[in-house]
């Protein structure tokens, strides 16, 4: 009778300690519905959570609490989580949004303002988003580059202002729709001085209305010490003095070709571009 009793015993103890509980059934990467019935099939009740996952399909099964295998009581709670597919961020319409305003929106909406590249546009305020790449609308993985091409208004031509004084050259660009803006440093140069030496952009490229013309002023031509050419042969001559930075003019005596005066005498000085008279004969 004792050994009946502990054989009663024992089996009583292995129903509590053991006939209660199950190892938890796996389900990962089975549907919604599919891991519901087994876990429900196996006398479990079931609750559902969800979040993102790079991996498993939506409406799979990522992961259970408790974890496969793990000893669960039986008619316990397994909680599933369950996908909703990769995380995805909508990039936001900002057609006609200053270029920092969109970056932030794009940064809001959790992607990364991207390459920016310009063009000219008509219908888009200068530097205001005409389009973005991706477009409005479309779902991409969090922090990817949005690229935004921004406007730089209208197309209108550049005046031509080398050589205009310093004034009138400002005020005939603001005319036109850009800003003038001299450089700090004179140059020497061939126009007089504080006239435009150079602008940049040139006359005939392609600006947008408000760019700003950025201009050289010249402090006159400078001062070149004039070669000896005397007793050389014309050509020569004239080769000499124009690669110093001189016009040249020739007066001829005879036909001979040979320089035996010059109007600027060698060791004097004249301004880079004027002119030089040779006497040939």
């Amino acid at each position: 009778g004792g050994v009946l009793l502990a054989l009663g015993l024992g089996v009583g103890l292995w129903y509590v300690n053991s006939g209660q509980f199950m190892p938890t059934p796996g389900v990962y990467d089975v549907s919604e519905a599919e891991a519901t019935q087994t876990l429900r099939e196996a006398g479990l009740r079931v609750e559902v959570e969800t979040e993102h996952s790079p991996t498993v399909d939506a409406g799979n099964v990522i992961t259970t609490d408790p974890a496969r295998g793990d000893r669960i009581r039986r008619n316990a709670t397994v909680t599933m989580t369950v996908s909703l597919g990769p995380e995805v961020a909508t990039v936001p319409d900002v057609t006609g949004e200053e270029l920092e305003d969109a970056r932030e929106l794009i940064g809001d909406a959790g992607l990364t303002p991207g390459k920016v590249s310009y063009e000219f546009d008509e219908g888009v305020a200068r530097g205001s988003v005409v389009s973005t790449s991706p477009a409005a609308g479309e779902e991409r993985r969090p922090d990817s580059p949005v690229e935004l091409t921004v406007s730089r208004g209208v197309e209108i031509p550049v005046p031509d202002v080398v050589g205009e004084q310093e004034g009138t050259a400002m005020q005939l660009l603001e005319e036109a729709g850009f800003e003038a803006e001299p450089e700090g440093e004179r140059v020497h140069s061939r126009h007089p001085e504080g006239t435009v030496a150079e602008q940049s952009p040139d006359s005939g490229e392609a600006a947008g209305e408000g760019d700003t013309v950025t201009l050289t002023i010249s402090k006159g031509p400078a001062m070149i010490e004039v070669p000896d050419v005397r007793g050389k042969d014309e050509d020569e001559a004239i080769g000499i003095l124009e690669d110093a930075g001189f016009e040249v003019r020739v007066q001829r005596w005879f036909l001979t070709g040979t320089v035996f005066n010059q109007s600027v005498h060698s060791g004097d000085t004249a301004p880079e571009g004027s002119t030089i008279t040779i006497y040939v004969r």
